[in-house]
């Protein structure tokens, strides 16, 4: 029956496009009303025309396929030069798809991550950062301004050591946080000593790193 709800919804809008075809008008952006900016995400604008314009470039002619091309070479190594590191880069489809096999590299069922009660992973991506990362437990920690203070770092790693606890292995930091600020140079530099001071590795949720790298005048 699903799929038969499906098809028919299917077989309406297609309907529903021809009809309005045939009146000549256009089910295109010049039809929509207009809509002031909202910036609760990313995902609500259309793609910068710059962005836009390279797409249409590496779509003409053809290419190597699944990564092994020159635009993939070529997105890969600009990467590198931002960042200024020598890595392995990895395309997927949305932050979701990011974090976590991000988290899934690096722990295991008996691990747990640290991170602050409003990040992303435990606010926006349901269940699929512990899905995927072999079932480890996401350990919520409270923090003024959506930011993680090293002080409850600390306190997470040692108040537990016994085997019924999942053993932390990660720290992870939302930047820019889910409220809007941003963990200054001087706020990160205490959370990664410590982190390593403590054998957590840090994984930086980067939605937003854009706008971060921006609002701190930095490079990444």
């Amino acid at each position: 029956m699903q799929c038969l709800r499906e098809g028919k919804l299917t077989l309406i809008l297609a309907n529903f496009a021809v009809l309005h075809a045939r009146k000549g008008l256009a089910l295109g952006m010049s039809e929509l009303p207009s809509r002031p900016r909202h910036f609760a995400s990313d995902n609500y604008s259309g793609i910068c025309p710059e962005a836009w314009t390279a797409l249409k470039e590496a779509n003409r002619g053809h290419d190597v396929s699944c990564g092994n091309g020159a635009w993939t070479q070529k997105a890969s190594d600009l990467l590198r030069d931002v960042f200024k590191t020598d890595c392995e880069v990895f395309f997927v489809f949305n932050g979701t798809a990011a974090n976590s096999p991000s988290l899934a590299s690096l722990s295991q069922s008996y691990h747990s991550v640290l991170c602050h009660e409003l990040a992303h992973i435990e606010t926006a991506e349901c269940g699929a950062p512990e899905f995927f990362a072999n079932g480890s437990k996401i350990l919520l920690l409270p923090g003024a301004n959506g930011k993680v203070p090293t002080t409850d770092v600390l306190h997470a790693v040692l108040k537990r050591s016994d085997i019924h606890c999942p053993k932390p292995r990660m720290l992870s930091l939302t930047q820019a946080t889910e409220v809007g600020t941003v963990y200054s140079i001087a706020e990160f530099h205490p959370l990664n000593e410590t982190a390593q001071r403590l054998g957590l590795k840090v994984h930086m949720d980067g939605a937003r790193f854009a706008n971060a790298v921006a609002a701190l005048d930095v490079t990444p």
